[in-house]
């Protein structure tokens, strides 16, 4: 295990090499700015949006998705705005842009495998959310979208070292956390804290993703996204296919879980749903190169 003087350089290294979030599409930062008003101009965001016309496809289709009970198709880029409310449009811009990251690991099948879990678990705190009622939804997909964004960042920049610990977890059977502490002096929820705090993420999406593995206050009110996170990631499984893990039945309740309130069978119909829904909406958040 490296000393603590040299896990906090190689820590301050990682995180002092990652620029800004990209914008991919590149209108992202104009459409986060304009979509935290809540009285921004409809035009304005419609014509930001229609730079990009891959984008402009992707919101079209999110709104069509039986997911939103809609009686009869979204034909208008106005229509799909209103149908999805601002919050959505923006968790489907910053998924879009996350997912450009992802293509600077050359590993193939850890990338495709971590975005796919990664979006299982967006799309299921979301869910979980709104199973109970709580009041941030979409920054419980945000959350869940940036949960293991740590993970992303140590194979983006120290490939051989994070190797180690993935081949040591698969065959041992412990945890990423217990491998990376041990191997590394830290883990990918710290990286994964220090760079949404670079990224001027608000407080408690951060919190969010530092404490999503060992949630903190229970007995808050709103309760802490990192609960509904940490039942989302149980969900959401670490597999080759998360279309795979969520296929199947949950094989365990996660401890978590009583906190919201869950039990086994509200747990299994929020996977079943969570299955539907990412099989139907999984490319809807690719970046647009991939669109």
């Amino acid at each position: 295990m490296a000393s603590v003087a040299q896990s906090n350089r190689t820590l301050d290294r990682i995180i002092s090499s990652i620029g800004d979030l990209p914008a991919s599409p590149a209108i992202v930062s104009s459409l986060m700015s304009l979509t935290a008003d809540i009285n921004a101009n409809l035009n304005t965001i419609c014509k930001t949006i229609m730079v990009d016309q891959s984008l402009v496809a992707r919101v079209l289709r999110l709104s069509n998705s039986s997911f939103y009970g809609r009686a009869k198709e979204v034909y208008t880029l106005r229509e799909a705005i209103i149908l999805l409310g601002f919050k959505t449009l923006r968790s489907l811009v910053v998924a879009s842009s996350t997912h450009t990251l992802y293509q600077g690991v050359s590993d193939r099948r850890f990338r495709d495998a971590l975005w796919e879990h990664t979006l299982a678990a967006a799309l299921a705190s979301r869910l979980i959310a709104q199973a109970i009622n709580h009041p941030g939804v979409e920054e419980a997909f945000l959350a869940g979208l940036m949960h293991d964004i740590g993970k992303l960042v140590l194979m983006q920049k120290i490939p051989d070292q994070y190797q180690a610990v993935l081949i040591a977890a698969e065959q041992t059977g412990r945890t990423h956390v217990e491998l990376e502490q041990e191997k590394l002096g830290f883990d990918h929820t710290e990286v994964g804290r220090l760079l949404l705090q670079k990224w001027a993420f608000p407080r408690l999406l951060v919190q969010a993703v530092a404490d999503h593995h060992h949630p903190q206050g229970p007995d808050e009110r709103p309760i802490p996204l990192a609960f509904v996170v940490n039942v989302a990631n149980t969900l959401a499984g670490w597999k080759i296919s998360s279309a795979e893990a969520i296929a199947g039945t949950v094989p365990e309740m996660p401890s978590q879980a009583a906190v919201l309130g869950f039990d086994q069978g509200r747990l299994e119909e929020v996977r079943a749903q969570l299955a539907a829904q990412f099989a139907a909406e999984k490319d809807l958040y690719r970046a647009a190169e991939r669109a």
